[in-house]
């Protein structure tokens, strides 16, 4: 459990994880520079143009969200040749052989530039991420450190030296650094603030550490509203209800606004009074939260003709916005299909399981509605069959379409079929065992035994999982005593290394139906 409390490392400047939409949120400036390298590549730029593309190219590769690399090399490779000597291009070129797993490589330029330049920025914090990487904390953290010295009114030096003592869970140390972070009162602060609630508080081992952060960050920004809502929200999570409601009425005091007091005020006391109030006061591109909230709340209590209303007004808010919260956007139409499914408006349920689908297609919540709305609401084995096909040649690389349609063929016997169809689903998502499974059944009931007792003692798997597993799809299976000793000896392989519990109640694995 050494590491059970740890916290992710963010990123840092010189190995930056960059959003998916990142081209589009890069300054117009370099998005010319990039386009324009694209068509030009080889004519004259000066430095900072050349590292500004570089760096683009270079967060693009390792955020995998553009196939960067060629173009990285490439525009590396033009900048070396016409300045070969520049301190801040060698720098990039050690970051591409990080990139490419080449760390003594890269080691090798950090290094020699340390002793050309000791006190380039670049280079220390080069160093500091090769160091740490490679699980040499302290002395990595030194060099950033040595960097904060040299700029000690550098916020993303704070920032980083924050975040990698919390990635280690060294709170109090972290804390010492953003009391100073936040004592230089940069433009930023809300944003940090956010960046460190999104850190500190879905980690439950440290919502107490989270409290001391945010009292810092008040104690210096008394009238930050988010930083009161992220209090409450903290307070909310230890279960001090007092002080949690006090938080939110401090937020709410300094901007009627504040989407969040509103939510944790209502989880609360579950007074639906204060979700009407919110509505009138909160943001417009936020009412989606609190329509949402409000349908939650009839929704627990069955009142599914109450909770469709805001289900609709929260999916109108999301579709009339540029929000791209395609989670919530996910749930209020799964939740509106299943309202839609209990007040027996059947089409309306379908369309939005459809449209969820869409939305999220590698969750198995909608599928697993779509299955209950054909089989148990149409009783329409046709509809169910047309429509699993076509979804599972849509979204070709999620099983979860495929196991639906598999488990329906099982169900009419339709063992050859199977075998069809998952040799099919093979193409788009090999060598995954839930499509094993439903294989052997269909082996085992095409007079091809032999081959079934073989896909079953070659899966990797949790050996509950694949009982049970066996027990949905065909039961009588588990009567055969071949296939019980395969189980057995799988039981008795795990045991022996060390995996198997005894608690059949306790495998990690769900069955997706």
């Amino acid at each position: 459990m050494e590491n059970a409390c740890r916290i992710p490392c963010l990123n840092n400047d010189f190995y930056a994880i960059m959003d998916d939409r990142r081209f589009n949120n890069t300054s117009r400036r370099v998005r010319r520079l990039v386009l324009d390298f694209e068509r030009r590549p080889n004519i004259y730029r000066d430095v900072d143009d050349f590292l500004d593309i570089i760096d683009f190219y270079a967060e693009a590769e390792y955020s995998m969200t553009f196939a960067g690399g060629s173009r990285l090399s490439e525009a590396l490779q033009i900048a070396e040749e016409i300045y070969p000597t520049n301190t801040d291009i060698k720098v990039q070129r050690a970051r591409l052989y990080f990139l490419q797993g080449n760390y003594d490589s890269a080691l090798n330029i950090l290094s020699y530039l340390e002793k050309v330049e000791p006190d380039h920025i670049g280079v220390l914090l080069g160093l500091s991420d090769y160091y740490i990487f490679n699980n040499k904390f302290d002395k990595g953290m030194g060099y950033l450190k040595k960097a904060l010295y040299l700029d000690p009114e550098d916020i993303e030096i704070y920032d980083l030296i924050i975040r990698q003592y919390l990635s280690q869970c060294k709170v109090e140390e972290a804390l010492q650094y953003f009391k100073k972070r936040i004592a230089l009162k940069s433009d930023d602060g809300d944003d940090f603030i956010t960046h460190l609630y999104e850190e500190l508080v879905p980690v439950p081992q440290v919502y107490e550490s989270a409290l001391k952060f945010f009292e810092a960050y008040i104690e210096q920004n008394p009238y930050s509203n988010l930083a009161w809502v992220y209090m409450a929200v903290a307070h909310y999570e230890l279960h001090h209800d007092d002080e949690a409601l006090e938080a939110c009425e401090y937020a709410l005091a300094i901007s009627a606004e504040s989407t969040g007091a509103y939510i944790t005020k209502f989880e609360i006391t579950e007074d639906r009074q204060i979700l009407y109030d919110a509505l009138k006061y909160v943001p417009e591109d936020q009412k989606y939260l609190i329509n949402a909230k409000l349908a939650e709340s009839y929704f627990r209590k069955h009142q599914y003709s109450s909770a469709a209303p805001y289900y609709r007004e929260a999916i109108k808010y999301l579709d009339n916005s540029n929000c791209d919260d395609d989670l919530s956007n996910y749930i209020s139409r799964n939740k509106l299909a299943n309202c839609y499914m209990r007040l027996g408006d059947l089409s309306s349920a379908e369309k939005l399981l459809i449209e969820s689908i869409a939305l999220n297609p590698y969750s198995s919540i909608s599928f697993d509605d779509l299955a209950i709305l054909y089989k148990y609401e149409f009783h329409d084995a046709e509809r169910f069959e047309d429509a699993f096909s076509f979804l599972s040649k849509k979204f070709k690389g999620c099983k979860f379409p495929w196991l639906h349609y598999i488990k329906f063929l099982i169900e009419q016997q339709r063992y050859e079929d199977v075998v069809e169809i998952v040799a099919e689903a093979e193409q788009s998502i090999p060598d995954d065992d839930d499509l094993y499974i439903p294989l052997a059944v269909a082996y085992y009931n095409t007079n091809r035994k032999n081959e079934a007792f073989m896909l079953l003692h070659n899966m990797d798997m949790d050996n509950t999982y694949l009982e049970d597993s066996l027990r949905k799809y065909y039961p009588d299976m588990l009567l055969d005593d071949e296939v019980m000793d395969i189980l057995l000896q799988k039981r008795d392989e795990s045991e022996k290394d060390g995996y198997y519990d005894g608690d059949s109640s306790s495998g990690d694995y769900h069955f997706p139906f």
